[in-house]
């Protein structure tokens, strides 16, 4: 935990100077904590992403780093001074159970950083993406290598300047960082709701009750909470101000929906609502947004760059590519493989062609497959049908009307894509708050909820539990526990230490996992990849990844092998 502390405050420390001096930048006069800390986060990350294409993010770029921060924390330390006082005034002005409950939550999410992580995606390729990004950069092509390799999330590379590697192994906990800010948001917020009585300021107050969700994704960079916990950042703001009519809310809401776009492109919905409030007080704010427009223009610019890098394909995984003389474009067979709509559904329609399936069939099984999964779908068909009521009842109807729609439009486009609940989740954890918000009339409702949720999270991270029967990812089938050494020393952030074995493909000399049951990497050294995985590419498709040069650095292209039936 102690290890971990001090990391954060290394984010903390570049991610707020360079945020308020961003914030200035852009004219925005209400400086808040949790704002300028993601913006700073932001610009961090399109920093480091344009390093990246020429340079590995590594030791080099963190004295970069720091010397701008330092700087810029010199010329602003009066605002900061004034910041930090007034974020202190506001905890301080809290009632001792709210008091006592933030604190509890801030060390749980602490401690939750210091067990392995949880998700599979981490195995597969998050710890590999990040560690190509710290050795070499964005390396060219280097998606015929994992094809997920080709997914580096804006998220990855700003885990990839916050993991410190060349100091320490065992940190992979930005989400924690984020949780945290996000932990005395949600207290703010209940503060405010005890005073103000505002529905709307309650409705945010009550998202430490999702903890026993969100947890799931603290220890591992996981795009995923990065997009539930903006979301509703971006919802706060489109929401808190029923006439949105000035340039620092566009502002806002656009920066935010940036970031997230830029760390998942499933996110992409979203930009709906910077772009309704900028049309709607077009002729009042457009003169104000020249900064913001060249901002966006650069994520847009970096994103694309960055997918042509990694994969040839400028939209990946959209298969749109102006550049078809690459020679490192990943193959058009194996895109095809990867996002032909049979496959993307086949892991919740299995050995049953799309082609054979009703349309009902399909709905069914989108929302009601098994285990957890048919949980999280059930709860949210019941948020989609009950939702319309409480927004009539609402006084901000016009924003969660279109908050909604975005949500029902989002549902039909995964259903034709990719139907996996963690895309669209973050929209049935906000209506469900909104619906609990209407219900609850008391502060001791609040404080009690609060409390036998804090009673809940300590029981799931101290008792091992077993999801065999829940759950179909048998690596993953339990839980993550903290534990009494974790004080002082994290867990590594791989949830298996497994061995690997040299191994050579052509001119491709690479590492593999020995007995593994997936098509894992882990933190296997550079370059690590699945020998079952190159062979299942080789038999099927006839394509193995070659060396572009004796240097890891100039990436990967495939090359198309014969002499297989």
């Amino acid at each position: 935990m102690i290890a971990i502390l001090l990391s954060w405050i290394y984010i903390f420390f570049t991610a707020i100077n360079v945020g308020l001096f961003v914030s200035k930048r852009l004219k925005i006069s209400t400086i808040e904590l949790l704002f300028t800390t993601v913006l700073g986060l932001f610009t961090v990350t399109l920093f480091a992403s344009i390093w990246a294409f020429w340079l590995p993010i590594a030791t080099e770029f963190h004295c970069a780093l720091l010397l701008i921060s330092s700087i810029l924390c010199y010329k602003n330390k009066t605002d900061l001074q004034l910041l930090y006082s007034a974020t202190f005034t506001l905890i301080k002005s809290f009632n001792k159970t709210l008091k006592w409950l933030f604190i509890y939550f801030s060390i749980i999410i602490v401690a939750l950083c210091t067990s392995k992580p949880f998700i599979i995606d981490n195995e597969t390729y998050y710890l590999q993406t990040i560690k190509w990004l710290n050795e070499f950069g964005l390396v060219k092509g280097l998606a015929n290598l994992d094809l997920f390799f080709g997914q580096t999330s804006g998220w990855h590379i700003t885990q990839s300047v916050y993991n410190l590697s060349f100091l320490y192994d065992s940190f992979n906990d930005l989400n924690g960082f984020l949780l945290l800010f996000f932990n005395l948001f949600a207290f703010t917020k209940v503060n405010s709701y005890l005073i103000s009585k505002n529905k709307t300021e309650l409705i945010f107050g009550l998202l430490p009750l999702t903890y026993v969700f969100l947890f799931q994704f603290i220890s591992a960079p996981s795009p995923d909470l990065a997009i539930y916990l903006l979301s509703f950042l971006i919802f706060h703001y489109f929401i808190s101000n029923t006439q949105i009519s000035d340039s620092e809310s566009v502002v806002k809401i656009t920066i935010l929906t940036l970031f997230a776009c830029y760390i998942k492109i499933t996110a992409v919905l979203l930009l709906v609502f910077p772009l309704y409030v900028y049309f709607k007080n077009y002729k009042a704010i457009n003169k104000d947004l020249a900064l913001l427009k060249i901002i966006s223009l650069t994520t847009f610019m970096v994103f694309i760059l960055k997918n042509i890098t990694l994969t040839g394909y400028p939209l990946f995984p959209l298969q749109l590519s102006p550049f078809p003389n690459l020679n490192y474009k990943v193959p058009t067979e194996i895109m095809d493989f990867f996002f032909c709509r049979d496959m993307m559904n086949d892991f919740y329609i299995p050995y049953n062609p799309l082609k054979h399936i009703t349309v009902l069939y399909r709905v069914k099984q989108y929302f009601i497959y098994s285990g957890i999964d048919s949980l999280i779908g059930i709860a949210t068909v019941i948020t989609i049908l009950v939702s319309p009521y409480f927004i009539l009842k609402s006084e901000q109807k016009k924003q969660l009307w279109l908050i909604y729609f975005s949500f029902i439009v989002l549902l039909t486009l995964l259903y034709y894509s990719s139907p996996q609940y963690r895309f669209y989740f973050y929209y049935t954890l906000f209506f469900s708050l909104v619906a609990l918000a209407y219900f609850i009339k008391k502060v001791r409702t609040i404080l009690l909820l609060q409390s036998i949720n804090a009673l809940t999270i300590t029981f799931l991270i101290c008792i091992p539990i077993s999801y065999n029967c829940n759950s179909n990812k048998i690596l993953f089938a339990e839980n993550r526990t903290f534990k009494i050494k974790n004080f002082l020393i994290p867990e590594p952030i791989t949830s298996k230490q497994l061995k690997f074995k040299g191994n050579s493909c052509g001119n491709l000399k690479f590492n593999t996992p020995i007995d593994t049951q997936f098509w894992i990497n882990s933190n296997g050294n550079l370059p690590a990849v699945n020998e079952q995985q190159l062979l299942y590419f080789e038999t099927n498709f006839h394509y193995m990844p070659q060396q572009r040069s004796h240097n890891l650095g100039d990436g990967f292209y495939a090359q198309k092998v014969t002499g297989h039936d």
